[in-house]
Protein backbone atom coordinates (compact mmCIF):
# COMPACT_ATOMS: atom_id res chain seq x y z
CA UNK A 1 0.00 0.00 0.00
CA UNK A 2 1.19 3.70 -1.16
CA UNK A 3 0.78 6.86 0.16
CA UNK A 4 -0.58 8.85 -3.03
CA UNK A 5 -1.02 13.22 -2.97
CA UNK A 6 -4.07 14.17 -5.33
CA UNK A 7 -3.69 17.54 -6.44
CA UNK A 8 -7.12 18.98 -8.31
CA UNK A 9 -8.55 22.06 -7.94
CA UNK A 10 -12.20 20.41 -9.11
CA UNK A 11 -14.05 18.94 -6.21
CA UNK A 12 -15.76 16.43 -8.15
CA UNK A 13 -13.13 14.99 -10.01
CA UNK A 14 -10.34 14.97 -6.27
CA UNK A 15 -13.24 12.63 -5.46
CA UNK A 16 -13.09 10.89 -8.01
CA UNK A 17 -9.16 10.32 -7.86
CA UNK A 18 -9.25 9.47 -4.50
CA UNK A 19 -12.12 6.84 -4.10
CA UNK A 20 -10.27 5.16 -7.64
CA UNK A 21 -6.97 4.75 -6.00
CA UNK A 22 -8.34 3.41 -2.54
CA UNK A 23 -10.57 1.10 -4.38
CA UNK A 24 -6.80 0.05 -5.21
CA UNK A 25 -5.57 -0.16 -1.50
CA UNK A 26 -3.43 3.31 -1.80
CA UNK A 27 -4.04 5.57 1.14
CA UNK A 28 -4.48 9.10 -0.11
CA UNK A 29 -3.79 12.96 0.84
CA UNK A 30 -6.07 15.37 -0.77
CA UNK A 31 -5.06 18.89 -2.09
CA UNK A 32 -7.38 21.76 -3.96
CA UNK A 33 -4.20 23.84 -5.40
CA UNK A 34 -0.59 23.52 -6.17
CA UNK A 35 0.51 25.32 -2.87
CA UNK A 36 -1.57 23.11 -0.65
CA UNK A 37 0.25 20.11 -2.61
CA UNK A 38 3.50 21.34 -1.99
CA UNK A 39 2.67 21.77 1.74
CA UNK A 40 1.46 18.38 2.20
CA UNK A 41 4.60 16.98 0.44
CA UNK A 42 6.77 18.61 3.24
CA UNK A 43 4.66 17.89 5.92
CA UNK A 44 4.35 13.66 4.74
CA UNK A 45 6.52 12.14 1.94
CA UNK A 46 3.78 10.52 -0.43
CA UNK A 47 5.11 7.93 -3.01
CA UNK A 48 3.20 9.30 -5.47
CA UNK A 49 1.91 12.65 -6.40
CA UNK A 50 -1.03 12.73 -8.95
CA UNK A 51 -1.50 16.45 -10.30
CA UNK A 52 -3.54 18.14 -12.42
CA UNK A 53 -1.50 21.05 -13.83
CA UNK A 54 -4.02 23.92 -14.42
CA UNK A 55 -4.25 24.81 -10.58
CA UNK A 56 -4.56 28.07 -8.38
CA UNK A 57 -1.58 28.63 -6.52
CA UNK A 58 0.94 26.62 -8.13
CA UNK A 59 0.59 25.00 -11.79
CA UNK A 60 1.39 20.99 -11.83
CA UNK A 61 4.54 21.75 -13.76
CA UNK A 62 5.64 24.19 -10.91
CA UNK A 63 4.71 21.82 -8.47
CA UNK A 64 6.90 19.29 -9.79
CA UNK A 65 9.67 21.82 -10.10
CA UNK A 66 9.14 22.42 -6.63
CA UNK A 67 9.47 19.21 -5.65
CA UNK A 68 12.45 18.49 -7.83
CA UNK A 69 14.54 21.27 -6.12
CA UNK A 70 13.99 19.85 -2.77
CA UNK A 71 16.22 17.02 -2.03
CA UNK A 72 13.88 14.86 0.24
CA UNK A 73 11.46 14.92 -2.33
CA UNK A 74 13.00 15.01 -5.80
CA UNK A 75 13.07 11.41 -6.45
CA UNK A 76 9.24 11.51 -5.53
CA UNK A 77 7.40 10.07 -9.00
CA UNK A 78 5.02 12.59 -10.58
CA UNK A 79 1.53 11.75 -12.65
CA UNK A 80 0.96 14.82 -14.63
CA UNK A 81 -2.88 15.18 -16.24
CA UNK A 82 -3.76 18.09 -18.06
CA UNK A 83 -6.46 18.60 -20.38
CA UNK A 84 -4.25 20.63 -22.21
CA UNK A 85 -0.44 20.08 -23.56
CA UNK A 86 1.55 22.38 -21.01
CA UNK A 87 5.50 23.31 -21.59
CA UNK A 88 7.84 21.03 -19.29
CA UNK A 89 4.89 18.22 -19.00
CA UNK A 90 8.25 15.85 -20.01
CA UNK A 91 9.70 16.42 -16.75
CA UNK A 92 7.10 14.27 -15.58
CA UNK A 93 7.52 10.75 -14.93
CA UNK A 94 4.49 9.62 -16.88
CA UNK A 95 1.46 12.44 -18.25
CA UNK A 96 -2.18 11.18 -19.26
CA UNK A 97 -4.10 13.64 -20.90
CA UNK A 98 -7.92 14.42 -19.74
CA UNK A 99 -10.71 13.20 -19.53
CA UNK A 100 -8.77 10.44 -18.31
CA UNK A 101 -9.62 7.12 -18.82
CA UNK A 102 -10.16 4.48 -15.90
CA UNK A 103 -8.39 1.89 -16.62
CA UNK A 104 -4.98 3.86 -18.08
CA UNK A 105 -5.21 6.07 -15.03
CA UNK A 106 -4.65 3.08 -12.90
CA UNK A 107 -2.41 1.34 -15.21
CA UNK A 108 -0.86 4.35 -14.99
CA UNK A 109 -0.47 4.83 -11.32
CA UNK A 110 1.04 1.11 -11.00
CA UNK A 111 3.18 1.30 -13.50
CA UNK A 112 4.81 4.73 -12.25
CA UNK A 113 5.07 3.18 -8.47
CA UNK A 114 6.70 -0.07 -9.39
CA UNK A 115 9.41 1.47 -12.23
CA UNK A 116 9.05 5.31 -12.20
CA UNK A 117 9.21 4.93 -16.38
CA UNK A 118 9.41 7.71 -18.57
CA UNK A 119 6.29 8.95 -20.21
CA UNK A 120 4.31 7.17 -23.08
CA UNK A 121 5.22 8.83 -26.15
CA UNK A 122 1.86 8.28 -27.38
CA UNK A 123 0.53 10.50 -24.37
CA UNK A 124 3.23 13.40 -24.06
CA UNK A 125 2.94 15.77 -26.56
CA UNK A 126 6.13 17.17 -28.62
CA UNK A 127 7.64 20.10 -26.22
CA UNK A 128 6.20 23.08 -27.62
CA UNK A 129 9.52 23.60 -28.51
CA UNK A 130 10.39 26.12 -27.70
CA UNK A 131 9.65 28.21 -25.06
CA UNK A 132 9.22 31.38 -26.93
CA UNK A 133 8.10 35.24 -26.12
CA UNK A 134 4.60 35.72 -25.06
CA UNK A 135 2.64 37.43 -27.40
CA UNK A 136 -0.37 37.77 -28.86
CA UNK A 137 -0.27 34.24 -30.23
CA UNK A 138 0.84 33.23 -26.70
CA UNK A 139 -2.06 34.80 -25.00
CA UNK A 140 -4.54 32.64 -27.29
CA UNK A 141 -2.66 29.38 -26.74
CA UNK A 142 -3.19 30.12 -22.96
CA UNK A 143 -6.69 31.18 -23.86
CA UNK A 144 -7.67 28.31 -25.45
CA UNK A 145 -5.63 25.87 -22.39
CA UNK A 146 -7.98 27.56 -20.12
CA UNK A 147 -10.99 26.88 -22.40
CA UNK A 148 -9.48 22.99 -22.71
CA UNK A 149 -9.39 22.71 -18.78
CA UNK A 150 -12.80 24.28 -17.98
CA UNK A 151 -14.51 22.09 -20.29
CA UNK A 152 -12.53 18.81 -20.06
CA UNK A 153 -12.40 18.55 -16.63
CA UNK A 154 -15.77 18.17 -15.89
CA UNK A 155 -15.69 16.27 -18.98
CA UNK A 156 -13.01 14.07 -17.11
CA UNK A 157 -15.28 13.47 -13.99
CA UNK A 158 -18.13 12.71 -15.79
CA UNK A 159 -16.76 9.95 -17.60
CA UNK A 160 -14.99 8.56 -14.71
CA UNK A 161 -18.01 8.28 -12.58
CA UNK A 162 -19.35 6.50 -16.05
CA UNK A 163 -16.85 3.95 -16.23
CA UNK A 164 -17.13 3.53 -12.54
CA UNK A 165 -20.81 3.22 -12.42
CA UNK A 166 -20.27 0.72 -15.93
CA UNK A 167 -17.87 -1.09 -13.77
CA UNK A 168 -20.51 -2.18 -10.99
CA UNK A 169 -23.45 -2.97 -13.30
CA UNK A 170 -21.04 -5.49 -14.73
CA UNK A 171 -21.48 -7.34 -11.22
CA UNK A 172 -25.02 -6.72 -10.62
CA UNK A 173 -26.72 -4.13 -13.26
CA UNK A 174 -29.48 -4.96 -15.78
CA UNK A 175 -28.55 -5.02 -19.55
CA UNK A 176 -30.33 -1.62 -19.76
CA UNK A 177 -28.57 -0.35 -17.36
CA UNK A 178 -25.49 -1.34 -18.65
CA UNK A 179 -26.51 -0.08 -22.23
CA UNK A 180 -27.28 3.41 -20.98
CA UNK A 181 -24.29 3.21 -19.09
CA UNK A 182 -22.20 2.71 -22.56
CA UNK A 183 -24.48 5.17 -24.32
CA UNK A 184 -23.10 7.99 -21.66
CA UNK A 185 -19.57 7.04 -22.29
CA UNK A 186 -19.39 7.42 -26.35
CA UNK A 187 -21.96 10.44 -26.15
CA UNK A 188 -18.76 11.65 -23.65
CA UNK A 189 -16.31 10.54 -26.02
CA UNK A 190 -18.15 12.38 -29.12
CA UNK A 191 -18.10 15.62 -27.15
CA UNK A 192 -14.04 15.03 -26.43
CA UNK A 193 -13.03 14.17 -30.10
CA UNK A 194 -14.66 17.73 -30.72
CA UNK A 195 -12.87 19.22 -28.09
CA UNK A 196 -10.07 17.94 -29.07
CA UNK A 197 -10.60 18.94 -32.88
CA UNK A 198 -10.77 22.17 -32.09
CA UNK A 199 -7.44 22.82 -30.10
CA UNK A 200 -5.94 20.34 -33.26
CA UNK A 201 -6.97 22.80 -35.38
CA UNK A 202 -6.39 25.74 -33.62
CA UNK A 203 -2.82 24.53 -33.06
CA UNK A 204 -2.31 24.01 -37.13
CA UNK A 205 -3.34 26.70 -38.43
CA UNK A 206 -0.94 28.93 -36.05
CA UNK A 207 1.66 26.33 -36.76
CA UNK A 208 2.16 25.22 -33.36
CA UNK A 209 2.40 21.59 -34.01
CA UNK A 210 5.84 19.88 -34.56
CA UNK A 211 6.13 16.55 -35.55
CA UNK A 212 8.20 13.42 -34.01
CA UNK A 213 9.49 11.79 -36.83
CA UNK A 214 11.50 8.24 -36.38
CA UNK A 215 12.62 5.46 -39.24
CA UNK A 216 9.96 2.64 -39.62
CA UNK A 217 8.61 0.37 -41.50
CA UNK A 218 5.88 1.79 -43.04
CA UNK A 219 3.85 -1.27 -45.06
CA UNK A 220 3.93 -3.13 -41.45
CA UNK A 221 2.16 -0.14 -39.82
CA UNK A 222 -0.44 0.07 -42.83
CA UNK A 223 -1.10 -3.77 -42.09
CA UNK A 224 -1.32 -2.32 -38.31
CA UNK A 225 -4.15 -0.09 -39.14
CA UNK A 226 -5.77 -1.74 -41.39
CA UNK A 227 -5.82 -5.01 -39.02
CA UNK A 228 -7.35 -2.71 -36.11
CA UNK A 229 -10.25 -1.76 -38.21
CA UNK A 230 -10.96 -5.13 -39.04
CA UNK A 231 -11.41 -5.96 -35.83
CA UNK A 232 -13.40 -2.38 -34.85
CA UNK A 233 -15.78 -3.11 -37.74
CA UNK A 234 -15.90 -7.09 -38.64
CA UNK A 235 -18.79 -6.43 -40.89
CA UNK A 236 -16.95 -4.31 -43.07
CA UNK A 237 -14.61 -5.88 -45.92
CA UNK A 238 -11.32 -3.88 -45.97
CA UNK A 239 -8.77 -4.93 -48.13
CA UNK A 240 -4.81 -3.99 -48.53
CA UNK A 241 -2.94 -4.48 -51.57
CA UNK A 242 0.76 -3.24 -52.09
CA UNK A 243 1.38 -4.32 -49.08
CA UNK A 244 3.83 -7.05 -49.56
CA UNK A 245 7.16 -5.28 -49.84
CA UNK A 246 9.15 -3.10 -47.11
CA UNK A 247 8.96 0.73 -47.04
CA UNK A 248 11.16 2.22 -44.99
CA UNK A 249 10.09 5.70 -43.70
CA UNK A 250 10.39 8.75 -41.44
CA UNK A 251 7.50 9.70 -40.18
CA UNK A 252 5.23 10.62 -37.03
CA UNK A 253 3.36 7.20 -36.54
CA UNK A 254 0.57 8.88 -34.28
CA UNK A 255 -0.18 11.92 -36.68
CA UNK A 256 -0.14 9.92 -39.95
CA UNK A 257 -2.45 7.36 -37.98
CA UNK A 258 -4.84 10.38 -37.20
CA UNK A 259 -5.05 10.72 -41.10
CA UNK A 260 -5.33 6.98 -41.80
CA UNK A 261 -8.21 6.87 -39.47
CA UNK A 262 -9.96 9.86 -40.45
CA UNK A 263 -10.24 8.58 -43.64
CA UNK A 264 -10.74 4.59 -42.64
CA UNK A 265 -13.66 6.06 -40.64
CA UNK A 266 -15.02 8.43 -43.32
CA UNK A 267 -15.14 5.33 -45.99
CA UNK A 268 -17.51 3.39 -43.74
CA UNK A 269 -19.50 6.05 -42.39
CA UNK A 270 -20.37 7.05 -46.51
CA UNK A 271 -19.66 3.42 -47.65
CA UNK A 272 -23.12 2.69 -48.28
CA UNK A 273 -24.65 -0.40 -48.42
CA UNK A 274 -21.35 -1.73 -50.08
CA UNK A 275 -19.61 -2.33 -46.58
CA UNK A 276 -16.33 -2.61 -48.57
CA UNK A 277 -13.39 -0.53 -48.03
CA UNK A 278 -10.37 -0.78 -50.17
CA UNK A 279 -6.73 0.93 -49.17
CA UNK A 280 -3.72 0.32 -51.75
CA UNK A 281 -0.37 1.29 -51.26
CA UNK A 282 2.24 2.49 -53.68
CA UNK A 283 5.06 3.93 -54.65
CA UNK A 284 7.12 6.32 -57.09
CA UNK A 285 10.46 6.95 -56.96
CA UNK A 286 9.77 9.78 -54.15
CA UNK A 287 6.72 9.16 -52.63
CA UNK A 288 4.72 6.97 -50.55
CA UNK A 289 0.78 6.60 -51.82
CA UNK A 290 -1.95 5.26 -49.92
CA UNK A 291 -5.37 5.43 -51.33
CA UNK A 292 -9.00 4.61 -49.64
CA UNK A 293 -11.49 4.14 -51.89
CA UNK A 294 -15.43 3.61 -50.94
CA UNK A 295 -17.98 2.68 -52.99
CA UNK A 296 -20.52 4.73 -51.61
CA UNK A 297 -22.41 8.11 -52.27
CA UNK A 298 -19.98 10.14 -53.21
CA UNK A 299 -19.29 13.74 -52.75
CA UNK A 300 -20.78 16.09 -54.99
CA UNK A 301 -18.57 18.00 -57.62
CA UNK A 302 -19.60 21.27 -56.25
CA UNK A 303 -18.14 20.18 -52.52
CA UNK A 304 -14.95 18.48 -53.74
CA UNK A 305 -13.11 21.87 -53.62
CA UNK A 306 -13.91 22.53 -50.05
CA UNK A 307 -13.65 19.22 -48.20
CA UNK A 308 -10.36 20.22 -46.71
CA UNK A 309 -11.78 23.28 -45.10
CA UNK A 310 -12.34 24.10 -41.41
CA UNK A 311 -16.28 23.03 -40.45
CA UNK A 312 -17.37 21.61 -44.02
CA UNK A 313 -18.74 18.60 -44.77
CA UNK A 314 -20.55 17.56 -47.86
CA UNK A 315 -24.00 18.17 -48.34
CA UNK A 316 -26.11 15.19 -48.24
CA UNK A 317 -23.22 12.54 -47.28
CA UNK A 318 -25.20 11.83 -43.66
CA UNK A 319 -23.26 10.36 -40.88
CA UNK A 320 -22.14 12.52 -38.47
CA UNK A 321 -19.04 15.11 -37.85
CA UNK A 322 -17.74 18.19 -37.12
CA UNK A 323 -15.92 19.23 -40.39
CA UNK A 324 -12.62 19.21 -38.26
CA UNK A 325 -10.77 15.80 -39.31
CA UNK A 326 -10.36 16.21 -43.17
CA UNK A 327 -9.04 19.68 -42.30
CA UNK A 328 -6.66 18.22 -39.63
CA UNK A 329 -5.60 15.10 -41.77
CA UNK A 330 -5.02 17.51 -45.14
CA UNK A 331 -2.79 20.02 -42.57
CA UNK A 332 -0.55 17.30 -41.25
CA UNK A 333 0.16 15.54 -44.54
CA UNK A 334 1.41 19.07 -45.73
CA UNK A 335 3.60 18.94 -41.66
CA UNK A 336 5.16 16.02 -43.60
CA UNK A 337 5.55 17.82 -46.96
CA UNK A 338 2.69 15.42 -48.23
CA UNK A 339 -0.36 16.01 -49.46
CA UNK A 340 -4.10 14.81 -49.25
CA UNK A 341 -5.95 15.11 -52.33
CA UNK A 342 -9.83 13.34 -53.32
CA UNK A 343 -11.83 11.75 -56.06
CA UNK A 344 -15.35 10.92 -56.00
CA UNK A 345 -18.08 10.60 -58.65
CA UNK A 346 -21.78 10.80 -57.30
CA UNK A 347 -22.92 7.18 -56.93
CA UNK A 348 -19.38 5.84 -57.16
CA UNK A 349 -18.10 6.44 -54.71
CA UNK A 350 -14.90 8.24 -53.50
CA UNK A 351 -10.90 7.74 -53.33
CA UNK A 352 -8.95 9.93 -51.19
CA UNK A 353 -4.82 9.70 -51.49
CA UNK A 354 -2.17 10.27 -49.10
CA UNK A 355 0.82 11.60 -50.26
CA UNK A 356 4.28 11.17 -48.27
CA UNK A 357 7.77 12.27 -49.24
CA UNK A 358 9.94 9.41 -49.22
CA UNK A 359 12.94 11.07 -48.01
CA UNK A 360 13.79 12.56 -44.54
CA UNK A 361 12.88 15.57 -45.15
CA UNK A 362 9.53 17.18 -44.47
CA UNK A 363 8.63 21.13 -45.97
Amino acid sequence: MSLVLIAEDEEALLEIFAQVLEDMGHRTLRAQNGEEALLLARTTPPDLVVSDHMMPRRTGVELLRALRADPRLETIPFLLLSAARPGGLEEADAFLSKPVDLDTFEAAVQQVLRSRPVADPREVAMTAGDRTARSGGAAREEMLNWVAHEIKTPLSSARLNAQMLLRKQGERGSADEKKCSEAILRQLDRINVLITSILDATSLSEGKVALQREPGEFAAFLQEVVQDWRELQPRVDFTLTGAEQRVELSFDAERVRYILNNLLSNAVKYGGEARRVGVTLSLTPGLVIVQVRDWGVGIPASELPNIFDRFRRADGAGGHGHGLGLYIAAALARLHGGSLTAQSMLGEGSTFSLRLPRSSQGA
